[in-house]
């Protein structure tokens, strides 16, 4: 059995199948870890999410920023933005409330022990532990799944609080937390967010912000984690993160990795 993760689909569903046929996918016996950002820029995020949802237990997926915005549109979930937003096809399907459903059962993160690896869609905090990793994911998900998930997904937009403490609400945590895991990119020197740049590191002016990445966590430093996100990135490997998220959307290409032993991986992409 072989392990691929597959970098931000965004709705391209004919070079997502391209970019299985280029990895020689098999169903029966592979898996593939996904990203997030399944859905949105793209033209086919009705193909690409009913597709993974068929694989089922062959599938992992962790959500991104984009899959939230397909829940936050489908409950009309204010204040998130709705526009700009390619998602009526599902929505509007007989089968659309199936593939919301499928949607909110998704993880935030996902830990393989055994491997080594990490799947987040932006990143971990530097700050955090393990427990602390499993601990708001869990209760991300579990919200998600919950009755309640238009009032939870309501309390989510925007970027307060922006800092880390201890003594944060349970409210203000899950918010900091689902920033953390589908946003991040920035930190400043006190390890708060800063959601005021996306472009790439070396293109940066303001020398008082870093990637997260740059930031040592000896909680995380045995794994090491992919993410997708940050498409102005590209491909980007160093010892403790992968970065998959090429582009695809604005033309570039689609990543996948295969994962091997003792974390090292073997990388495949197409041309978008």
């Amino acid at each position: 059995m072989s392990i691929f993760a597959v970098g931000d689909i965004q709705g391209c569903y004919k070079e997502f199948r391209n970019l299985l046929r280029e990895i020689n996918f098999n169903k029966k016996n592979d898996m593939l870890w996904l990203a997030g950002d399944l859905v949105n820029r793209g033209p086919n995020s009705f193909d690409v999410i009913k597709y993974i949802m068929d694989l089922d237990s062959k599938a992992v997926t962790v959500l991104g920023n984009h899959d939230f915005y397909l829940l936050a549109s489908y409950f009309k979930a204010d204040p998130w933005p709705h526009k700009n937003n390619n998602f009526q096809e599902i929505i509007n399907d007989p089968h659309g409330k199936e593939i919301i459903y499928w949607l909110k059962k998704q993880k935030i993160v996902h830990m393989d022990h055994d491997l080594g690896f990490i799947l987040v869609h932006a990143g971990i905090h530097p700050s955090w532990e393990i427990n602390d990793i499993e601990f708001l994911s869990r209760k991300i998900e579990n919200n998600l799944q919950g009755e309640n998930c238009k009032k939870f997904i309501e309390t989510l937009w925007g970027n307060n609080p922006k800092k880390w403490k201890k003594n944060l609400s349970d409210k203000e945590k899950l918010i900091f937390a689902t920033n953390v895991f589908t946003r991040m990119r920035y930190l400043n020197n006190d390890l708060s967010l800063n959601f005021n740049e996306k472009s790439n590191p070396n293109e940066i002016k303001n020398k008082n912000i870093y990637p997260w990445f740059n930031f040592e966590n000896k909680n995380t430093e045995k794994y090491k984690t992919i993410i997708g996100h940050w498409s102005s990135l590209g491909y980007f490997e160093n010892k403790n993160l992968i970065s998959i998220d090429t582009g695809c959307a604005w033309g570039r290409e689609l990543t996948a990795i295969e994962l091997l032993q003792d974390k090292k991986i073997k990388k495949y992409q197409i041309k978008c």
